[in-house]
């Protein structure tokens, strides 16, 4: 695997987390879960990183992203 930045961004006032891999490049977003989005390049089928809507309503305290691929969001809600 070769070494991309990751780059962190949040909006508080739109309240989104994006997590971008590498340069931008033009990505689609597949739905992964409630309001969490994972990005892949539009060419190469790439991960290209996640966006997660309504991030401070989710009662998160922890995100773990292993790259290339997995994530596991922890709320601080209990269901």
């Amino acid at each position: 695997m070769k070494k991309e930045n990751l780059n962190i961004y949040y909006d508080s006032e739109a309240d989104i987390l994006e997590i971008q891999i590498g340069e931008p490049t033009e990505s689609y977003f597949d739905e992964i879960d409630d309001d969490l989005f994972e990005g892949h390049d539009e060419k190469t089928g790439e991960l290209k990183g996640y966006k997660i809507f309504n991030f401070t309503k989710r009662g998160i305290r922890d995100i773990k992203i292993p790259l290339p691929a997995n994530v596991d969001i922890k709320s601080t809600n209990s269901k």
